[in-house]
């Protein structure tokens, strides 16, 4: 059951996330996942040369882990892809995010699109 209500979880936070930015919606991270800055620390840095190095093949996984808080995971490029916004064409990321928490027995899997704006930041669409 807890799996099921995490992807209901999960598809409302998607269609959401479609309309708003990432930082409106959940300015200390993703909704209902027990995770520290530091592990918020480490995923982006995990994340970081998915979204830059377009010589990375489509799969490449990069793992992430804090120690501190015993919480670890991975992060895969699934994709690139461009999106037109506001007359713009941005590159995009399709990202696969792979969290396990240190005392939830359950991972968090999700899927989310970020693209690069003008400003060079990555944000969730």
């Amino acid at each position: 059951m807890r799996g099921a209500s995490k992807i209901v979880l999960l598809a409302c936070f998607l269609a959401i996330a479609s309309t708003r930015s990432y930082a409106e919606m959940f300015p200390s991270g993703l909704p209902e996942v027990p995770l520290t800055q530091q592990d918020y620390d480490e995923m982006s840095a995990a994340r970081q040369p998915l979204l830059t190095d377009d010589s990375l093949p489509i799969g490449t996984t990069r793992e992430w882990n804090n120690a501190k808080s015993g919480n670890h995971g991975t992060i895969q490029l699934l994709g690139r892809f461009e999106y037109t916004y506001q007359g713009s064409k941005l590159p995009c990321r399709k990202l696969r995010y792979h969290v396990v928490t240190k005392d939830i027995a359950d991972p968090y899997n999700f899927i989310l699109n970020r693209c690069k704006f003008a400003d060079g930041s990555w944000k969730i669409l």
